[in-house]
């Protein structure tokens, strides 16, 4: 090869060169303001997503159905923090839990500046909304089971040793669970438990 041809390729390759440098540089102007843009709306985007949820069993929260206290479109433990809860668990196709709500509406009537009652619908297949409004404790918060794996949402249900249902869970002031009743409850059972647990009486 002689000088000129020597000369001709090295011209040719530190253009390459050159060509190249620049469209990185190109890139990586353009490109990483763009990664970033498309990083935070992405962020954002996922952040505007509901969160699942919790459903540990002292550590719930949920998706509100109805009488959110915060107006966030959670129930969470947390927020009761300071008076005792009673957690109470309803479908609308369980007839133990139609049985009991009388007994409940009756105590949340006698006690509810005391206590805070709040439902929890579990493995609904019908109308989250018949039993509650026709025992009168839809006033209550009422959130909605979710994640689990029975039924339509049981996760809380099943945190809390569900065994059919209805179960009702006891939190004291501090938010610690201090008793699990599985299945229906009279008013006196109620009463007995808000006393033992509670001292309200």
């Amino acid at each position: 090869m002689n000088k000129n041809a020597s000369r001709k390729e090295a011209k040719r390759l530190a253009a390459q060169r050159a060509a190249r440098k620049a469209k990185l540089q190109w890139a990586l102007v353009i490109g990483v303001p763009v990664a970033i843009i498309g990083g935070l709306i992405l962020f954002s985007v996922l952040e505007a997503i509901p969160k699942d949820g919790d459903v540990g069993s002292r550590t719930w929260d949920l998706p509100a159905l109805a009488n959110d206290p915060d107006g966030d479109g959670r129930i969470t433990l947390a927020e009761f923090e300071g008076q005792p809860v009673v957690l109470n668990f309803y479908a609308d196709w369980c007839i133990a839990c139609e049985r009991e709500l009388p007994a409940f509406a009756a105590a949340a009537a006698a006690f509810g500046d005391r206590v805070h009652f709040v439902h929890v619908n579990s493995q609904e297949t019908g109308s989250w909304q018949r039993l509650v409004e026709e025992f009168g404790t839809d006033t209550w918060p009422i959130a909605r089971d979710i994640n689990g794996t029975v039924g339509n949402g049981s996760g809380l249900w099943q945190s809390l040793g569900g065994r059919g249902m209805p179960i009702t869970a006891f939190y004291d002031a501090a938010g610690r669970l201090v008793n699990v009743n599985n299945g229906a409850m009279n008013e006196s059972n109620l009463r007995a438990i808000l006393a033992s647990e509670f001292g309200i009486s």
